[in-house]
């Protein structure tokens, strides 16, 4: 019994596997970058939102009116509305799904941060020792804003 290796075919189909594997691995790389991308997208809106809530409150509190920065704000989420959209265009339902309840679970985590900051209380030793870098400066009017602010609150200006 004689025993011949067609060199020629194992390599054909050893191409042809590492190509499989090769797209397998770009699609799951691109799955996670979409997934990755509607999570940053999503959590950068609910943030927008909760600003927006703040200042409405603020200027209401203050009796004053700000429409112009109000409005920067609404174009701001809805911006971010649109990119969502455009990630989710590009993903599987289940995949859409997954990544949205991935959010809402980083959306929880980070309104429980909030929450506990707003009440006194920290989960890191290092958080009382920033405390004094939650505000900055307007580059415009020189007026204190919140670190994370996307407008000043003053002037409107854009950070």
């Amino acid at each position: 019994m004689t025993f011949e290796l067609d060199f020629d075919k194992i390599k054909e189909q050893s191409m042809q596997f590492v190509d499989i594997a090769k797209k397998t691995a770009l699609d799951l790389a691109d799955k996670g970058k979409n997934q990755l991308d509607l999570i940053n997208q999503q959590t950068q809106l609910s943030k927008a939102q909760r600003q927006l809530g703040a200042l409405v409150y603020t200027l209401h509190k203050s009796g004053e009116e700000n429409q112009p920065l109000v409005d920067k704000y609404i174009e701001h989420i809805a911006s971010i509305e649109a990119a969502i959209e455009e990630i989710k265009g590009r993903m599987t339902a289940d995949e859409a799904a997954q990544a949205e309840e991935a959010a809402a679970q980083a959306t929880d985590m980070a309104d429980t941060a909030e929450a506990a900051d707003e009440a006194g209380e920290s989960y890191e030793d290092e958080e009382e020792e920033t405390q004094s870098h939650l505000t900055k400066v307007c580059p415009v009017c020189n007026a204190k804003v919140d670190v994370d602010a996307l407008f000043c609150n003053h002037c409107g200006a854009q950070l």
